[in-house]
């Protein structure tokens, strides 16, 4: 059977969870000969697709190609990738409308895609992430215009795999779909290094030994302001720094750092993959205080570092962290603080931790996500 998904989720960014999803499916899928995958050829950033596509790129480096982006951005102020992304998109559009496939697998909700799906005479297969919008819109200023997107993909789809049993649960409570075509299946543990490289313990070398680490988004509902005043307290009566992994402070954020007299006490990094590994590796803990996630692949990240986890006691967490991470109400800062210094003080719980996180992190592979995607295309297709 030819699956086809098209690249919109790929264009993101350059590290995100979803392309990584499909990366490696489309990994697992390669050594199937029952399966061939048709993926269309594109430019974009993101490594995980950069990395897909690089047998297919021998004339061309993706290494060449960028610096030919980013000097034709900076002499003549003009990006070929935005201009080329018009052709690209349309040159998809006919790709979905061939016949070159048996089941077209969209990587993500794309008002694009709007009014197509309905007219395809293949069978469309959705992946539900999380319901975030749905549950928090004071969050996203367009969040009526994509949960109409996603409203039109879940009525289109012969089947919606959700990447957890609180997403399935989320998908029934706000969208009126039977619950007969919705499949959960669990994604794999992230690797946030190449397969099969070994990445050293002292990838990031830090002037600050003992740190809490925080890693990704930090707007919204993942509630980090609210983080952050919870370990006030603990930042300030202690040598433990906040270390925070993603894009750079705001002015905004500067501001309210200096107004808790946190701003010696508050790191910002940018760690490619190989150094959020160390990262994770050397941390005391990890904290991941979001509202609503639909999966939370940090957690993984982190079991897979031996690193004790601390997060969230809604959405996924418990069903993804089991018993191997210690949980916390996110709206009440006594309960986040209480949380984190238990684990903090405790050397035998973190070491308890750390042997749990290893446990349940076995329940998670991407042979097994692939294995039961595989049956959800094979039931689609009789």
């Amino acid at each position: 059977m030819r699956i086809f998904y098209d690249t919109e989720a790929f264009r993101w960014s350059k590290y995100s969870g979803i392309p990584r999803y499909f990366s490696e499916l489309i990994c697992e899928f390669q050594t199937d000969s029952n399966i061939k995958i048709v993926l269309p050829q594109v430019y974009c950033r993101n490594a995980d697709y950069q990395r897909l596509m690089e047998p297919l790129s021998t004339r061309f480096s993706w290494k060449l190609r960028n610096k030919i982006i980013d000097t034709s951005q900076s002499v003549f102020g003009v990006n070929p990738a935005r201009i080329l992304s018009q052709s690209e998109k349309q040159n998809l559009s006919y790709l979905i409308n061939d016949d070159k496939y048996d089941i077209f697998h969209p990587t993500h909700f794309s008002s694009y895609y709007s009014g197509k799906l309905d007219r395809l005479h293949k069978p469309v297969v959705v992946t539900a992430y999380d319901l975030t919008r749905e549950k928090y819109p004071e969050y996203f200023s367009l969040s009526i215009n994509i949960c109409n997107d996603t409203k039109y993909f879940f009525q289109n789809a012969d089947r919606i795999i959700c990447i957890s049993e609180y997403t399935k649960h989320d998908v029934l409570s706000y969208y009126d779909v039977d619950p007969d075509i919705l499949d959960v299946v669990y994604l794999g543990p992230p690797l946030l290094q190449d397969r099969g490289t070994m990445i050293p313990d002292n990838q990031v070398n830090l002037s600050y030994p003992q740190y809490i680490l925080f890693v990704g988004m930090r707007s919204g509902h993942k509630n980090f302001y609210h983080f952050v005043e919870a370990l006030r307290p603990i930042l300030l009566d202690t040598e433990y720094v906040l270390v925070c992994a993603g894009s750079p402070f705001t002015s905004d954020e500067m501001t309210f750092f200096k107004s808790l007299s946190l701003e010696k006490k508050v790191v910002q990094l940018s760690p490619n993959n190989e150094e959020l590994l160390s990262l994770y590796r050397c941390a005391i803990l990890f904290v991941f205080p979001s509202l609503n996630e639909g999966f939370g692949f940090p957690v993984l990240e982190a079991f897979s570092c031996g690193c004790p986890v601390v997060c969230s006691s809604t959405s996924c967490f418990p069903e993804i962290g089991g018993d191997a991470a210690v949980y916390f109400d996110p709206k009440d800062l006594t309960s986040i603080r209480e949380a984190v210094y238990r684990v903090l003080t405790d050397d035998n719980l973190r070491e308890k931790m750390r042997d749990l996180g290893y446990r349940q992190l076995k329940k998670f592979s991407w042979k097994k996500c692939a294995e039961e995607t595989k049956m959800v295309y094979e039931f689609v297709l009789q």
